[in-house]
């Protein structure tokens, strides 16, 4: 089952190269287990101004589960300063900030109104979500996160840290520039879905705003499934191509760990365009915000399939993965990219979400010289494309040289699966021979 990020590179590109007097470098990272103590926290790098000027934001995506699960980071602030840790949570989470000994420095449970000092004043759910905002020294600290609860259902939920200098929070939606998804005519394009499930992943409502996030999307004729995951109250409405709503949904119990999320399911569509809008939930301090996810499944692709051969000096190809991009015509510009299988003949049938137009499709090994198609028409379904591809670039430089022969011989007679360029199960004579062959040429670019 093939799946497609939408995190649309290009909305990403212009928003976080912006210089950090506009706005921070964001790192996204997943809480990852273990981290149940300080020993083992997960290292999330440096906060605010690093090293090179550039202003460093850090958002963890975590969860709380089992009971009684604890999740420490440890963060490195290389200026003395203010600093700020929120939690977001529809639950009620503890934010604990230790120093670089495991001292305790501060901890909050919830916000206290009329504080600017304490509780996380950007979530408007309830006083129930901590945050530490605080003056520190440069150096290593460490921070925990919990529940209030030791068990129950109140135990286990998603939330959002996010680490930053200063007292406010420099959030911003990734998927736009100049509030470009506020509306229909502005609508995020995800464009035709053409794989089995896509993922618009670290999407973001700004807290407290009436703000609106829209996506356009295109399938072919059948249902429908939108979901969306995170740590905010979200409500989701999907739309008909004329901006007709078709369905709504405020809270649903799909994810257990934020009854808050949405879903919305429908079937018997007619193949086209539609609408998706996310908002926060209004609560008596403003709408909800913060990081979110959409997932779409259940609807059928619309594809433009691209069928061939692939020659190569290995003796199983349905054992190698080949990737494929897709390039403007005469660029280097990426469309679309994919990793696709042959069988062991090398025959295969791949696809794309691009329907139309002119372009040049370029396909590689993970051991081969990268060999493009120049002028081929997605206009239609192709079909009779043929890619010989030359073995032996060990290190992905686009030429066999002798770097790729050095590493068949500092791996000769082992089992090194990634130098066993023919697939023969050891690295020998015959892996050798084909650096020797092809030695000094050179890949498409």
């Amino acid at each position: 089952m093939m799946s497609k990020i939408a995190s649309l590179f290009g909305f990403l590109a212009a928003t976080l190269v912006l210089s950090a007097a506009q706005r921070p470098q964001l790192d996204f990272y997943t809480d990852t287990e273990a981290n149940n103590t300080i020993s083992t926290a997960q290292d999330l790098g440096v906060a605010g101004v690093d090293a090179n000027n550039t202003r460093r934001m850090k958002v963890v995506r975590g969860l709380i589960n089992p009971d009684a699960d604890v999740d420490f980071y440890r963060v490195q602030l290389p200026r003395t300063g203010t600093y700020s840790f929120r939690v977001d949570c529809t639950l009620d989470a503890v934010l604990t900030l230790y120093d670089a000994n495991g001292t305790l420095i501060a901890e909050n449970d919830d916000d206290e109104l009329g504080n600017n000092n304490r509780g996380n004043r950007d979530t408007a759910f309830t006083n129930a979500d901590p945050a530490i905002t605080i003056s520190l020294t440069a150096g290593t600290y460490f921070l925990q996160v919990r529940s209030i609860a030791s068990s129950g259902i109140l135990a286990r939920f998603r939330y959002t840290l996010r680490v930053f200098d200063g007292s406010t929070a420099p959030d911003y939606d990734p998927y736009e520039v100049n509030n470009t998804n506020e509306t229909f005519a502005t609508a995020t394009d995800v464009g035709n879905l053409a794989d089995d499930f896509t993922l618009i992943q670290n999407a973001f409502l700004l807290y407290r705003q009436n703000e609106l996030d829209h996506y356009r999307i295109e399938i072919g004729a059948g249902d429908l499934t939108v979901r969306t995951f995170g740590a905010t109250d979200t409500i989701v409405t999907v739309y008909d191509s004329n901006f007709n709503p078709l369905q709504t949904n405020d809270d649903d119990p799909h994810d257990p760990l934020n009854p808050y999320t949405s879903r919305v399911t429908l079937s018997g569509l007619p193949a086209g365009i539609y609408y998706i809008r996310v908002e926060g939930f209004w609560y008596a301090g403003g709408r909800s915000g913060g990081w979110y996810d959409v997932l779409l499944t259940d609807y059928t692709p619309v594809r433009r399939f691209i069928s061939g051969r692939v020659n190569f000096d290995r003796q199983d190809l349905a054992l190698v993965p080949f990737e494929m991009q897709i390039l403007q015509a005469g660029t280097q510009t990426v469309r679309y990219q994919r990793t696709f299988n042959t069988n062991a003949t090398g025959q295969f049938t791949t696809y794309t979400s691009i329907m139309s137009g002119t372009v040049d499709i370029a396909v590689r090994a993970p051991t081969s010289l990268r060999r493009i198609l120049r002028g081929i028409s997605l206009n239609s379904d192709v079909s009779g494309l043929v890619f010989n591809l030359i073995n032996g670039d060990l290190n992905r430089d686009n030429v066999v040289n002798d770097a790729d022969l050095l590493t068949v011989l500092f791996n000769f007679g082992t089992t090194n699966a990634q130098v066993d360029l023919n697939g023969d199960g050891t690295v020998n004579d015959a892996d050798l021979l084909i650096v020797l062959l092809n030695f000094g040429a050179v890949g498409d670019n």
